[in-house]
């Protein structure tokens, strides 16, 4: 009722039979995410076909970057992290499954995320990190940012000082999940944390809290003596307020992630001071000697920071007064606003030329003219990929259902949302200037009387009958190249 009291206008139905009724109503259009706009961008250049708007696109965070980081840890000779939900989430717990195709995963997904971001009139990023990304690998692309906005409410910044506090807090929705905020806690649990009970003069407990916490953490505090003294599980608390307001620090260990993290956000409007990874703190642009919350980067600094502030009540004060200036200065609605006003106004002008040119550029948009790589014939890699990810379908292919992987993709598989990856693409023509294989056989088996008549000697081929007729006729004769 809120929302709809602002005027905003909720559609629950089909969504795409309200766009094909009213998009001559809208200027712009404003697609959020890319899991968003990868279902839906078919839908957008259809509709630009037949009336023109300009496209906004939050790309919210760069999603590729997490695995890509990830992978670059994994293949690290030098590196000493161990990433168990990383590796189960790339597949790499399969034996089947190897880096190269892992790289080749990262690389499409890559690919596909600049792709939306070109098709784009302009793009919002969630920090000026992402934003450089953005420019250096696509330079012409008009990109704003628009960080999370979060205006400090008194009443809610945790009262209780530092000596009324204790221990450390973690805080996260992990849906039994140990990829990111898994790994995280993984990492603080078997590397810093240790090292935290050990140089400590007094216990700092660690609590972890959220919603279906993993498995894979209770079995490692279990069997670890040292651990289950000091370390306490809050699956799906009532009152977070309390859990912040009792806890002396909050912590953001992660080392690998896209975008900005809202937990942290979060915690710096309470006032909880925050001990963050080095990746953490390059989202929100805070170097280590800011003293914005306290960047740990390495283990021993990410030690000596929660040391540092659970042992000096000064640092502690500090780091939170800090923080909660940090908030005001980069969280504050009016300077998004002023973003958000600047971005609608560029593109109601752009709208507006666009409109007055007629049709004249119209199908040269990136939204039109952007190609997204597609697999037209079987490749090794797609074959090995698709059967590991695909398991059920490998079965029918060994039992004889399918001829292959590829087989199954073009015919099922890319209409589910499914992927068959290749390292090089080749691509449909449409307009081909001469007969081919693959063109001759799917004429053939589109046009059974012209094969008929090709196998009569009526024509000497279905190139043949596709110039002197069909072409004329509306028939398709496609080659690969």
């Amino acid at each position: 009722d809120r929302i709809t009291g602002l005027g905003v206008e909720m559609i629950t139905g089909d969504w795409e039979e309200y766009v094909d009724e009213y998009i001559d109503f809208y200027d712009i259009v404003y697609v959020s995410r890319p899991a968003i706009f990868q279902i839906t961008y078919k839908k957008w250049q259809e509709v630009y076909e037949k009336y023109s708007f300009v496209l906004i696109y939050d790309c919210e965070a760069l999603w590729y970057k997490r695995d890509q980081l990830l992978v670059s840890y994994l293949q690290n000779k030098d590196n000493t992290h161990s990433f168990p939900g990383g590796v189960e989430y790339l597949g790499l717990d399969n034996d089947e499954m190897d880096m190269d195709l892992v790289s080749l995963e990262i690389k499409h997904a890559e690919e596909f995320e600049l792709n939306l971001i070109n098709m784009a009139d302009s793009v919002i990023g969630v920090s000026d990190r992402e934003k450089r990304i953005i420019l250096s690998l696509l330079p012409d692309t008009e990109a704003y940012t628009i960080g999370h906005v979060m205006s400090i409410d008194e009443s809610r910044v945790t009262k209780k000082t530092w000596a009324e506090r204790s221990g450390i807090l973690f805080l996260a929705s992990f849906s039994d999940i140990m990829y990111y905020n898994g790994d995280s806690v993984w990492y603080f649990l078997t590397e810093v944390y240790p090292l935290v009970i050990k140089e400590s003069k007094t216990p700092i407990p660690f609590t972890i809290a959220g919603r279906k916490i993993p498995q894979e953490l209770y079995d490692l505090v279990e069997k670890d003596e040292l651990l289950s003294k000091h370390v306490i599980f809050k699956e799906s608390v009532d009152d977070i307020m309390e859990l912040y307001n009792n806890s002396r620090i909050f912590i953001a260990p992660h080392l690998y992630g896209a975008g900005i993290q809202f937990k942290v956000s979060e915690a710096f409007s309470l006032g909880i001071p925050i001990v963050m990874s080095k990746f953490t703190a390059d989202g929100f642009g805070i170097a280590a000697d800011d003293q914005i919350g306290c960047v740990g980067e390495s283990v021993q600094g990410m030690k000596n920071c929660i040391l540092d502030i659970n042992g000096y009540e000064g640092i502690w004060n500090r780091m939170r007064e800090n923080e909660l200036r940090f908030l005001r200065e980069t969280h504050n609605r009016d300077d998004a606003i002023k973003v958000w006003d600047n971005v609608i106004d560029v593109n109601l002008k752009r709208i507006k030329d666009i409109r007055a040119e007629g049709d004249t550029h119209k199908m040269e948009h990136s939204l039109v003219t952007t190609h997204f790589n597609e697999a037209v014939e079987p490749c090794p890699e797609g074959e090995r990929h698709y059967s590991i990810k695909h398991p059920d379908v490998k079965e029918a292919v060994e039992a004889g259902i399918f001829e292959n992987n590829w087989f199954h993709y073009h015919h099922h598989g890319r209409f589910e949302g499914k992927r068959y990856l290749c390292f090089e693409y080749k691509s449909y023509n449409e307009d081909p200037q001469e007969g081919c294989p693959e063109g001759e056989e799917a004429y053939g088996n589109e046009n059974p009387d012209v094969k008929e008549a090709v196998d009569a000697g009526v024509f000497e081929s279905c190139w043949d009958h596709y110039i002197q007729f069909g072409k004329e006729e509306g028939k398709k004769y496609v080659c690969i190249e």
